[in-house]
């Protein structure tokens, strides 16, 4: 059974989207199917998996006015008209075993048609909050084949968008840039969770008074943490003193600068108290936290891509792919990457394969 993954952070520019994406590549160069889901209206994800004439040719049009993205399905089963349709997208330079929903700004219009009261506490409209989890079955039926992992990129905010991934969702994963709004963040999402758990259950406890032996939502609401990425570090080499130069001692292995090795403590001091205790504490129906991420609860850390994670964006190329293609100096001069550029490249693809093994293993 597919384990659908949201990665979700409030705060934007912590590196959602890029993560979600080579996250997927990497897992599908493992032999994992996967499914990617850009469920946030800005559709970032969906623009650097296809690029920008590919992505808008998925929109809709006079001629289909559903397009092929997410509101084919979103929409008439939003208005009841039938005829839901899933659509799936192979980005050129992604990996094949990973397919993509595309995402469409209409999903504000979505956004606004999910109530809390009325849908949620109610209990009368559960089926809009888990709509994710039946697009992932649809998808699967439509493809053949059972996914491996589904990754959920979501909008930076504690929206209803938000709140019914987490509702699909059997994990999440948060990623963390080195400021102290990010460590404020962490502590806001400790908050939010157990009050989208406790939303749901009591919705689900409405919803079983009056349908006691319907049973497809049972499971769903349980959102379980599956660790945190530091993301967009920057490092350097430690210097040697001349004494160490002098006796022969070789060129040091790279370091987290200082600033950034300070914030770093101070997001794994929040992660553990701010947003692992307070799940543990405050969520009782089921371990809201991995078993396989309690002693540390990282599962990755990824330097800062620089001039790369633009290359990546502008061929359509995952990080760790890169080496394979020219870099885009200018929109009509491409030549061959530095040194330099060729390690970091290679550096990013073993870090990526780590996050993606640790997933594999925690995620189960």
């Amino acid at each position: 059974m597919a384990k659908i993954i949201s990665v979700f952070n409030n705060k934007g520019g912590v590196g959602k989207t890029s993560l979600c994406w080579n996250i997927a590549d990497t897992l599908g160069r493992k032999g994992k199917n996967v499914l990617l889901i850009d469920f946030d209206p800005q559709c970032n994800l969906s623009i650097a998996v296809l690029g920008d004439s590919t992505f808008v040719g998925a929109l809709p049009t006079q001629n289909a006015p559903y397009g092929t993205t997410i509101r084919a399905f979103l929409q008439r089963f939003l208005q009841n008209t039938g005829g839901e349709e899933i659509f799936t997208h192979n980005g050129p330079h992604t990996h094949s075993n990973v397919d993509l929903i595309a995402g469409d700004f209409w999903l504000n219009i979505y956004a606004d048609s999910l109530n809390v009261g009325g849908d949620l506490l109610s209990g009368t409209g559960l089926s809009k909050y888990v709509v994710l989890k039946t697009i992932v079955g649809r998808a699967e039926q439509l493809k053949s084949k059972n996914y491996d992992f589904v990754i959920i990129d979501l909008p930076p905010s504690f929206g209803s968008l938000v709140r019914a991934a987490f509702c699909s969702s059997d994990y999440f994963i948060v990623p963390c840039t080195s400021d102290n709004f990010s460590v404020y963040c962490v502590g806001l999402i400790g908050q939010m969770i157990p009050g989208f758990v406790k939303d749901w259950q009591d919705g689900l406890t409405r919803f079983k008074l009056t349908n006691p032996h319907f049973n497809d939502f049972d499971l769903l609401g349980k959102p379980t943490f599956a660790g945190w990425v530091f993301n967009g570090f920057d490092t350097a080499k430690e210097r040697r003193t001349n004494a160490e130069i002098q006796a022969g001692v070789p060129q040091k292995d790279k370091k987290m600068m200082q600033a950034d090795e300070t914030f770093h403590t101070s997001l794994q001091q929040a992660i553990d108290n701010d947003l692992v205790q307070k799940l543990n504490s405050e969520i009782t129906s089921y371990s809201p936290t991995a078993a396989g991420i309690q002693s540390v609860n990282k599962i990755g850390d990824i330097e800062d891509a620089n001039v790369l994670i633009q290359n990546s964006l502008w061929l359509n190329v995952p990080l760790g792919q890169l080496h394979n293609f020219r870099q885009v100096k200018s929109l009509n001069n491409r030549t061959n990457w530095a040194q330099n550029q060729v390690d970091q490249i290679a550096l990013l693809r073993q870090k990526m394969e780590e996050l993606a093994d640790n997933i594999i293993r925690t995620c189960v």
